[in-house]
């Protein structure tokens, strides 16, 4: 069996690595997974490109960046993408705001020169909607964040872009670590398993995920 190609987003890497600080916790966990990981060109170019251990991990070949060329063929592609973001953008726009959430979305204001490519906006989820696009393009099936927001984007792309049989799972770091918890050939120990939840201040799911680990290894 082959290995997985994984989208991971800004956070999902920050809070795995403890803000930069264990980073070799990222190449653990996903290589024990057989997880490849992947990013958005926005994501890189916006965000990951801002911190030099996620560079480093692109230049050592740890996190491959994929290209626009990927999954935008030509310019008629280039032109769906761009139509299929709008209308995601504003439709998750508008949910949040009938959901009433703390969370407020801004309205999609380009100014002259601004594109969806070489703007950001700090918590605006343009890179969210860009990370849906590319998993759906390219039937990525799961993507890597901490943020449940993306979820309901997730759902909102189900629905408008008519993808057949395709479905995007979503996971966060515990869930990953439970599913290495589960894993009877697992090369992680129980013990750095408890390290690596106590380095991304998941002290509370130690107890839960050390019973998971006891069942599927003592039996």
């Amino acid at each position: 069996m082959g290995r997985t190609d994984v989208i991971v987003d800004t956070c999902f890497l920050q809070k795995l690595s403890s803000e930069g600080k264990q980073i070799d916790n990222i190449k653990k966990v996903l290589t024990e997974l057989e997880y490849n990981p992947i990013v958005h060109p926005y994501i890189y170019e916006h965000e990951l490109s801002l911190y030099s251990y996620f560079v480093r991990l692109v230049e050592d070949g740890h996190i491959k960046v994929i290209e626009y060329k990927e999954f935008q063929k030509d310019e008629v592609d280039k032109q769906t993408y761009e139509a299929y973001y709008d209308m995601l953008y504003e439709e998750m726009r508008l949910t949040l705001e009938a959901m009433d959430s703390p969370k407020k979305v801004e309205k999609m204001c380009l100014h002259r020169g601004q594109t969806i490519y070489n703007t950001h906006k700090q918590g605006s989820s343009m890179g969210d909607v860009h990370m849906i696009l590319m998993a759906s393009y390219l039937q990525i099936p799961i993507l890597l964040t901490e943020d449940s927001d993306i979820e309901m984007l997730r759902d909102i792309a189900d629905r408008r872009l008519h993808l057949g049989q395709y479905s995007l799972q979503i996971l966060n770091g515990v869930q990953l670590i439970m599913d290495i918890a589960k894993k009877r050939d697992s090369t992680i120990t129980i013990k750095e398993i408890e390290i690596i939840l106590k380095s991304m201040r998941e002290r509370s799911t130690v107890s839960s995920i050390k019973t998971l680990w006891r069942e599927n290894h003592l039996m």
